[in-house]
């Protein structure tokens, strides 16, 4: 009989089995050794980050997740809150944000079934002080949810080699379109590379007169970035990447981004603004940030566009509404 501790470090092997990376097997040494320990803090968080003079803002809470405000409108982006992931992955510092600190959700978008972005103990954290809240995810992440008191929106999704966007649905005046990303989905490794073709997508976000990006996780492919690019007036992008230090390649494997390949979608997209993210969740966040102010900011054109976050740090455009 094979205990649930086996089973959980089964799942976990198998899934860094198939990111094919060697740093992440580094990190996860590292994150053994430090599981008694808690997250390093967050000194200076958001106290308040629903502003009344906002037009677009975006708090980096740490990996992939994100406080995204349009407007009056307020999403919750692949939220992960709890200090493990996978039970035995250790997050390196606390999350940069307080759920406690909001007072109001729109909307939460899952892109994945990941344990990375799709968290069930953070969703069952917002379900206690958000009932009802609306939560987007592609078709087949249903999959791995439990029965919340949530509004289950499934969007359906598309293959990048057959069509560039999925299923577009208009959610409480906010416009969202489910776009291909060239990865992969399942929850446990080996059922997403190999049994199934369960969900995974990226986001388009319309509302009023700002459209944001969310690649989720993906490799890069030019024609699909460029079409993004020809046909939507893209504000802020959101990149999640791997880090490598100071490599030069676009790709990591077949499923994911390096940091060279977000200025390619930067550059495909014609986003007004990049923010870089899904790193520094299971290693230290400055060395990686310092890192990449390095690669990034060589121009005064990404000096610009290319917002490199702290771990609780918000970017905001403000809104020129009286």
């Amino acid at each position: 009989m094979v205990n649930n501790n086996t089973l959980k470090i089964l799942s976990i092997s198998i899934f860094i089995f198939t990111v094919n990376s060697c740093q992440t097997f580094i990190d996860v040494g590292d994150n053994f050794v430090r599981q008694l320990s808690s997250p390093e803090k967050v000194i200076k968080k958001v106290k308040d980050p629903i502003r009344k003079d906002v037009k677009l803002s975006a708090l980096w809470i740490g990996h992939a997740s994100f406080l995204l405000q349009i407007y009056d409108k307020v999403i919750l982006i692949d939220p992960v809150f709890t200090n493990n992931v996978a039970q035995v992955l250790r997050r390196y510092a606390e999350p940069g944000l307080d759920l406690n600190s909001l007072k109001k959700i729109d909307m939460v978008l899952i892109s994945h079934s990941h344990m990375d972005h799709l968290s069930l103990g953070s969703l069952s954290d917002i379900e206690d002080k958000f009932h009802g809240t609306d939560i987007v995810f592609p078709a087949g992440v249903e999959n791995y949810l439990p029965d919340y008191d949530m509004n289950f929106i499934k969007m359906n999704f598309t293959d990048y080699r057959k069509k560039f966007t999925g299923e577009t649905k208009l959610i409480d005046s906010v416009k969202i379109t489910a776009v291909p990303a060239v990865h992969w989905g399942g929850r446990y490794g080996l059922d997403g590379k190999f049994f199934s073709s369960n969900g995974y997508c990226g986001f388009i976000i319309e509302y009023r007169d700002v459209t944001v990006y969310y690649t989720s996780d993906t490799s890069y492919e030019p024609d699909l970035f460029k079409y993004i690019g020809d046909n939507y007036d893209i504000d802020l992008v959101l990149v999640n990447i791997i880090y490598c230090k100071g490599c030069t390649e676009i790709n990591q494997g077949t499923s994911h981004i390096l940091p060279m390949g977000a200025i390619k979608i930067l550059d495909d997209t014609k986003a007004e603004y990049m923010i870089p993210a899904h790193f520094g969740m299971f290693t230290d966040p400055n060395v990686q940030i310092r890192e990449l102010k390095k690669m990034y900011l060589t121009n005064d054109e990404y000096k610009r566009k290319v917002k490199i976050l702290n771990i609780g740090e918000q970017f905001v455009i403000k809104s020129s509404e009286k």
